[in-house]
C-alpha cells in the first residue's frame, strides 16, 4: 500500500507562537508546512509566492478581523481553508466558505482529522 502524498498546508495567523506550534503539528502528522503570514493583506499581495493545497486561517487577522474574507478570496483561487481560532461562534456564521473549525487550542487528534478532510476534498475535485 502506498503512503498518501503529503498536503502542502498553509497558514494564515498573525502570532507567531501558534504559527511555530502548528506547523510542528502538521509536519509530525506527515504533511508539508508551506508558510505562513500573518495578514490578509500580506496573503493577496504574496500568494504567487507559495504552493499549498489547503489553508488554516484565523479570524483575527494583523490587519483586523479579516480571517473569513481571506478565507473566501483562498476558496476563489481553489484553495480550501478551515478556520483555526478561538472564535467558534465568528466562524459558523461563515461556515459556507470554509470546510470546517479547529478551535484553539489545538489538539493533535482535531488537526489530524480536518487535515484528512482536506484531502478528501482534495480528492474529490481533482
Amino acid at each position: 500500500m502506498t503512503k498518501p502524498m503529503p498536503l502542502r498546508v498553509f497558514y494564515l495567523e498573525d502570532n507567531p507562537l501558534i504559527v511555530f506550534h502548528i506547523e510542528a503539528m502538521i509536519e509530525d502528522l506527515g504533511h508539508v508546512f508551506s508558510g505562513s503570514l500573518s495578514s490578509f493583506a500580506e496573503l493577496k499581495v504574496s500568494f504567487g509566492q507559495f504552493v499549498m493545497d489547503c489553508a488554516l486561517v484565523d479570524i483575527d487577522l494583523a490587519d483586523g478581523p479579516t480571517g473569513p474574507e481571506a478565507a473566501e478570496w483562498l476558496l476563489n483561487k481553489g484553495i480550501p481553508s478551515i478556520f483555526v481560532t478561538g472564535q467558534a461562534e465568528i466562524a459558523a456564521k461563515h461556515a459556507h466558505i470554509s470546510l470546517g473549525t479547529i478551535v484553539k487550542p489545538v489538539a493533535d487528534k482535531d488537526m489530524a482529522a480536518k487535515l484528512e478532510l482536506f484531502r478528501s476534498v482534495i480528492i474529490a475535485n481533482s
